[in-house]
């Protein structure tokens, strides 16, 4: 994948996390605090600078409810 494309991305990945999370009414530190992750690095998921691990995305789509896939997909 050209840089561009992952970039792509892992914008898409933080716009759907930020929005399934509002959509829920959980702060980042309520999603973290459920997913077993730092709060800042919720935060940088969010902003497109960090770079999930499978088992991170996993466990924020069990606490947001949606298969990890939603999680990624561009729509």
């Amino acid at each position: 994948m050209p840089p561009r494309d992952i970039d792509q991305v892992r914008q898409e990945l933080a716009r759907n996390i930020r929005t399934l999370r509002k959509s829920k009414r959980l702060s980042q530190e309520q999603l973290a605090l459920e997913a077993d992750v730092d709060r800042t690095y919720v935060s940088q998921i969010e902003r497109a600078i960090g770079n999930p691990s499978l088992l991170v995305l996993c466990k924020l789509g069990v606490v947001l409810d949606v298969d990890i896939c939603l999680l990624l997909s561009a729509e």
